[in-house]
């Protein structure tokens, strides 16, 4: 059988890497976005939609599985906010949460009514979720919440075969980051943060997140993967 996966946010750097490589392996993709514009020139059926609304969410997801029966799920959805706790207000809190958070929820809810028998669920955390970064903690916070969300899937969901991994990346040089990387001082600092010298390319994570959905991973379940270039243990004091 034809893999098929659905893609939350596959319009972005991340998502349209992952795109190119499950399609060049000859899977079907289906990729829902909240923005339309992001869909430009995917090679991809897309659907316009927003995880953040559960039950529209779930909607979207059941009749792209009675095209053709969805044998992996991706969360790419996710968002950059760098502010102290004390300077972030309620609306930037709700809207990370929801942007993160719900988007995943939404993504392991559609997975468990429809995937009955096998499959992949990967959720998109970050290295800050494990790391103790200034400035990262709604961020922080809500993508520590969805690598809890892995494991405990990964645990429900394991007696009948569907396995649920993270991924957490560190800084990714992709539209999102670009008012990171757009500034030389702040791309600089954020080389030299990473020890091995350099950020990430959205391949480099595309090509784990393919490798997760993949049956050559069929034995790996509740496992957040760092792809952050050795940042997370070097700054965890880990060798």
């Amino acid at each position: 059988m034809t893999k098929h996966s659905v893609i939350i946010g596959g319009g972005g750097g991340i998502g349209r890497a992952l795109v190119s490589r499950l399609r060049t392996s000859g899977q079907s993709v289906t990729v829902i976005s909240r923005d339309e514009g992001n869909h430009a020139d995917l090679d991809a059926e897309t659907i316009v939609g927003d995880a953040r609304d559960i039950d529209a969410f779930q909607d979207l997801v059941e009749s792209a599985n009675s095209r053709q029966p969805v044998t992996g799920m991706v969360c790419l959805a996710g968002s950059i906010l760098l502010k102290p706790a004390h300077m972030t207000t309620a609306d930037e809190w709700h809207e990370t949460i929801g942007t993160n958070l719900t988007t995943a929820f939404a993504c392991v809810k559609a997975a468990g009514r429809i995937m009955k028998q096998s499959g992949s669920i990967v959720l998109s955390s970050t290295v800050a979720a494990g790391t103790g970064l200034p400035n990262h903690e709604a961020i922080a916070a809500a993508k520590a919440g969805v690598e809890g969300l892995a494991r405990s899937a990964a645990a429900t969901y394991a007696s009948r075969g569907l396995r649920c991994n993270a991924v957490a990346p560190g800084l990714v040089d992709t539209p999102l980051a670009e008012r990171i990387t757009r500034s030389e001082r702040a791309l600089e600092h954020s080389r030299k943060m990473h020890p091995l010298g350099r950020i990430g390319t959205p391949d480099d994570v595309a090509a784990a997140i393919a490798w997760l959905l993949s049956d050559e991973s069929d034995w790996v379940t509740g496992q957040v993967i760092g792809i952050d270039g050795g940042l997370g243990k070097t700054r965890a004091g880990s060798t």
